[in-house]
């Protein structure tokens, strides 16, 4: 699977040295914690267990905006960074059965603790039930409905957009994974 991944240059630079790039768990916002426990649970169902060591998936693209292509750094210099800083687009081909895919978009339900649904009505009948349900119920049942972000087949209406953005996650990058790199600035934001 080709995907491709915005580092820090120092991360690409990392690579070319130790032969590898695990994702710090210190980048993750304690904000998001437990949603990023949750995908690292399902990751362990799909792909498997991480390395030795390994807490955090490292991310990367697969589809933007509806296309599966290198990414235009025109308009993903103004995406990373605070300004000016030295950033690589490394893209990268892994084997499909050691990524999980899933939709962008919907991946902010699980980081907001919204239910995914496919339209307004359905999110009403959603959050009806789930409100109906007791306490001890809740949790298990959202993180089930959770699972349809893992569901990247292209849908859109007026509610959502599934597939159009894809994102990839997988334990570790490893320097023969690396096929292509591209460097470039970040835009300073006013």
């Amino acid at each position: 699977m080709i995907l491709w991944t915005f580092q820090p240059a120092e991360i690409y630079d990392q690579i070319q040295k130790d032969g590898f790039y695990r994702c710090d768990s210190g980048y993750v916002d304690p904000d998001f914690a437990s949603a990023y426990d949750w995908l690292v649970k399902q990751m362990k169902k799909k792909i498997g267990d991480p390395p030795e060591g390994v807490e955090y998936p490292v991310w990367a693209w697969y589809i933007q905006n509806w296309k599966h292509r290198k990414p235009d750094l025109r308009s993903e210099r103004w995406c990373y960074g605070s300004g000016g800083e030295l950033y690589a687009c490394i893209e990268i081909e892994i084997p499909d059965e050691c990524v999980l895919l899933s939709d962008f978009d919907n991946w902010h339900c699980v980081l907001n603790r919204f239910l995914v649904s496919e339209s307004e009505e359905e999110y009403d009948e959603q959050d009806a039930y789930y409100k109906s349900l007791p306490d001890s119920e809740k949790e298990k049942y959202m993180e089930e409905n959770w699972e349809r972000i893992f569901n990247t087949d292209p849908f859109e209406n007026d509610w959502t957009a599934r597939g159009k953005w894809v994102q990839a996650v997988f334990w570790e990058l490893r320097k023969e994974q690396v096929r292509k790199v591209r460097f470039f600035r970040t835009a300073a934001r006013k």
